[in-house]
């Protein structure tokens, strides 16, 4: 991965499915942040939660307007992977997977959406977790759990910046297993949130169809990213002409 606009993400794409499963068949463990513009956002301000981004295994860009600001700035085509494409991806698959911080509504819609395309939903497990913030959670205990059913995947999804400060403190007490902080994917995967139909040029506007289905929650996240947007383009044109020019 390279660091942009300070954080590492992995822009190549069969690379970023390689390395996770690299790690699904040496039952390894670790955790993959899904980069929103919210995420982007929190991490340039607090120094911690960067740390935590920037010690995945690995990342994605989940956010095409990033994509497209690092794609001109390092004359490249970059293209956003997106939270609902990868939970779509495996969660379809056969891996034992773990649904972490669902209720019981949206793991069943998950579950019913799965056998509808007649696909078995014997490889997926549901544990709740109780309300309380991230500092409050057992984490040996909620680990010992997780440890009986050894999911090789554990979908995390707290909302950011919770779920990505959840599974770097778990991550220790875990014997294995590959977790995703995956945000509203499952609401999208079950149609609760639509997928946009179309698009402006590179823009896919997810962020529209959150906008629209939780409008008081995602401007107060959007906002602060659109006004940061110059000094994140402009501070990283500055690194990438230093790192051009030292080569």
């Amino acid at each position: 991965m390279h660091k942009y606009f300070n954080v590492f993400l992995q822009f190549d794409h069969p690379l970023f499915y390689r390395t996770v499963e690299d790690a699904i068949k040496n039952s390894a463990k670790g955790y993959v942040c899904v980069v929103d513009a919210n995420v982007l956002t929190i991490a340039q301000k607090d120094l911690s939660y960067r740390q935590i981004l920037n010690q995945s295994l690995v990342n994605t860009c989940d956010g095409s307007s990033i994509a497209l600001m690092a794609s001109k700035i390092h004359k490249k085509d970059y293209k956003a992977l997106n939270g609902p494409e990868i939970f779509e991806h495996y969660i379809e698959m056969g891996y034992v997977q773990l649904l972490l911080g669902s209720n019981d509504e949206t793991s069943n819609e998950i579950k019913s959406m799965l056998r509808s395309k007649g696909i078995n939903d014997n490889h997926l497990s549901v544990l709740s977790l109780p309300f309380k913030s991230v500092e409050e959670f057992d984490y040996p205990a909620i680990a010992t759990q997780i440890n009986t059913i050894r999911p090789a995947i554990i979908w995390v999804s707290l909302g950011a910046p919770k779920q990505e400060v959840f599974m770097a403190n778990i991550l220790p007490y875990l014997a294995m297993g590959v977790m995703f902080g995956i945000g509203a994917a499952f609401n999208f995967y079950t149609g609760k949130i639509g997928l946009p139909s179309t698009k402006i040029g590179k823009l896919k506007l997810i962020w529209v169809s959150r906008i629209i289905s939780e409008p008081k929650k995602q401007i107060k996240r959007i906002l602060p990213y659109l006004f940061m947007m110059p000094t994140l383009y402009w501070q990283e044109m500055k690194n990438f002409k230093v790192e051009h020019k030292r080569d």
